[in-house]
C-alpha cells in the first residue's frame, strides 16, 4: 500500500471518528423502560349524581428496544368510575391493555437542529398504542340495567411525551395524548 493511500485511509478515520452522527446520542437498541403513571383529564360517563373515582386511572408500560431509536413493548390500564344518587349506585371499569411502540428523537433534533439537547437526562418522544378497551357496567337499579352494555373496543392512539432522568436509571415521564387512560399522564420511569 503506497503512503497516498495510507493518509487518505488515516484521514478517513479521523473523520469518521469525529463528525457528527444520530448514534453518538443515547441508543435505545439495548435499553429496557418500565413506567407507571396516573392519567388525568379522562371524564368518563354518568347520568346524574355526584361522580367519585374509585380507582384513579393508573397505567404501566414495559418497553424493549428493538432499534436504535425505537422501543416498544406492552401495557396495560386500570381505573373505575364510580356514581351515587340517592340510594342508586352505578358505575364503570376500564381496563386497557395492547402494545406501544415509541421513536426517540432527542439525537435527531439535536443533530437536525444543532441543538444541545443533554439526552441522557431529556428524553423527547413520540408512541403509538394500540389494544383493546374493556368496559363493564355495574348499578344496583333495576331500571338502569339495560341501558348500557359491558363492551370490548379497539383503541389506537398517539401520544406526545418527555422524560427527564434524575439518574441513569430513575425518572419522571409526561404523556400527552389519545393514550390509555387519559389526555395527560404523568409517571415515574426506571430504565432496566
Amino acid at each position: 500500500m503506497n503512503m497516498r493511500k495510507i493518509s487518505l485511509l488515516a484521514a478517513m478515520l479521523v473523520m469518521l471518528n469525529t463528525a457528527p452522527s444520530f448514534s453518538q446520542g443515547v441508543d435505545y437498541s439495548d435499553v429496557n423502560i418500565f413506567g407507571a403513571g396516573i392519567s388525568l383529564g379522562w371524564y368518563g360517563h354518568g347520568f346524574y349524581g355526584s361522580r367519585s373515582i374509585s380507582i384513579p386511572p393508573l397505567s404501566a408500560y414495559y418497553e424493549m428496544g428493538v432499534h436504535e431509536y425505537i422501543t416498544a413493548g406492552p401495557f396495560v390500564g386500570f381505573n373505575r368510575w364510580s356514581y351515587r344518587y340517592s340510594n342508586s349506585r352505578y358505575s364503570w371499569t376500564y381496563i386497557h391493555a395492547g402494545l406501544r411502540g415509541s421513536f426517540h428523537y432527542s439525537g435527531i433534533l439535536n443533530e437536525m437542529l444543532d441543538g444541545d439537547i443533554d439526552e441522557s437526562k431529556l428524553d423527547l418522544y413520540v408512541t403509538l398504542m394500540s389494544g383493546l378497551q374493556l368496559q363493564t357496567y355495574t348499578t344496583n337499579e333495576p331500571f338502569l340495567e339495560g341501558l348500557y352494555d359491558n363492551r370490548v373496543r379497539f383503541f389506537l392512539g398517539p401520544v406526545a411525551g418527555l422524560r427527564y432522568n434524575f439518574s441513569e436509571s430513575f425518572g419522571v415521564f409526561a404523556e400527552g395524548g389519545y393514550g390509555s387512560l387519559g389526555a395527560l399522564t404523568l409517571g415515574i420511569s426506571m430504565k432496566l
